[in-house]
Parts: structure tokens; sequence; C-alpha cells
């Protein structure tokens, strides 16, 4: 490396031993988050939106379907002719 050096490095000798204690606490961490969040209660949430108004009908796929994507194309598609189209 070139340059100023920014600083000494810290050597670990028992480097397997700090990062199974790293691994352990950051094990215990996601477990006491996922452990209060199943403490909650559950919340009601609030079903009626902003946008949408209970009096305008909502829009279903059978209404207004979607068209299917195009095929996808091959290598021999692109080497085919196409009639003087660009």
């Amino acid at each position: 490396m070139r340059g100023k050096q920014s600083g000494s490095l810290q050597f670990d000798p028992e480097i397997e031993k700090t990062a199974k204690a790293n691994h352990k606490a950051a094990r215990e961490a996601r477990q006491a988050a996922r452990l209060a969040i199943l403490e909650q209660p559950p919340q009601e949430e609030d079903t009626s939106s902003p946008y949408i108004s209970e009096d305008e009908p909502i829009e279903t796929a059978e209404q207004d379907p979607t068209p299917p994507p195009p095929p996808r194309r091959t290598l021999g598609d692109y080497g085919l002719r196409n009639n003087g189209e660009i």
C-alpha cells in the first residue's frame, strides 16, 4: 500500500473466538428484535384509502385486461428479413 498510513492495524490473535462472539451477539440481537415484534399486540389497519372514494367503482382485471407480453426474440429472429422495415 502506498501513501500515508491512516492508522495502525490491530492484531487479534484469537480471530475465530472474536468472530464467534460477534456472530452470537448479532444472532441474539436479531432474536430479541423478532420476539419484540411478536409480543406487540396486532394493530388494526385502516382499510380506507384517501385516494380511492367508496363511491367510485374499483376497476378489476376482468374489466381492463393487460395484453400479454410479446414473445421473446431469439438470435434467429434478428437475422430474418422484415420486409423493408428498419
